[in-house]
C-alpha cells in the first residue's frame, strides 16, 4: 500500500502500547535482551508517584524504566507503566530513532507538569 509495498517495519523502532489503566507501552529491548547481546548497560527506574503531572491527575499507579548503553549513552529500551505511556513512548522514540544520547532528555526542558516531564527525573537516574 506504501511506497509500493516495499515498507517493512524491519530494523525499525516500533513502539507498542497495551491501553488498560495504566498503559502500559514499550520501545526497543528489555534489560534482559540488552544483557543477552552483550550490551553494557545501566539501568534507570522511577515510580510514576514521583511525576508532578501524575500526582495532580490522581494517576500515581506505575513506573518508568530505561536501559542505557554505558559505552555510547544511547537510550536501548523502555518500557512505561503509567497514565498517559503511549504518549511519552514517543518523545523516547524521537530520541532513539536520532541517536542521541539520554542526556537529551535528561536535560532538557519539557513542559511542566506533564508526564513527559518524568523522562527528565526518570534519566536522572541513570
Amino acid at each position: 500500500m506504501i511506497d509500493g509495498g516495499n515498507r517493512s517495519t524491519q530494523g525499525r523502532l516500533v513502539p507498542s502500547c497495551l491501553f488498560i489503566d495504566p498503559e502500559l507501552a514499550h520501545i526497543g529491548l528489555t534489560e534482559t535482551e540488552a544483557q543477552q547481546q552483550g550490551y553494557a548497560i545501566r539501568v534507570a527506574k522511577l515510580d510514576a508517584r514521583d511525576i508532578m503531572r501524575a500526582v495532580t491527575q490522581s494517576q500515581t499507579d506505575g513506573l518508568m524504566k530505561a536501559i542505557v548503553d554505558t559505552e555510547t549513552g544511547r537510550i536501548l529500551g523502555c518500557s512505561l507503566l503509567c497514565h498517559e505511556a503511549g504518549e511519552v513512548i514517543s518523545t523516547v522514540q524521537m530520541v532513539m530513532q536520532a541517536q542521541m544520547p539520554y542526556t537529551v532528555l535528561r536535560d532538557g526542558i519539557l513542559t511542566h507538569p506533564t508526564m513527559t516531564e518524568g523522562l527528565n527525573m526518570l534519566f536522572s537516574n541513570v
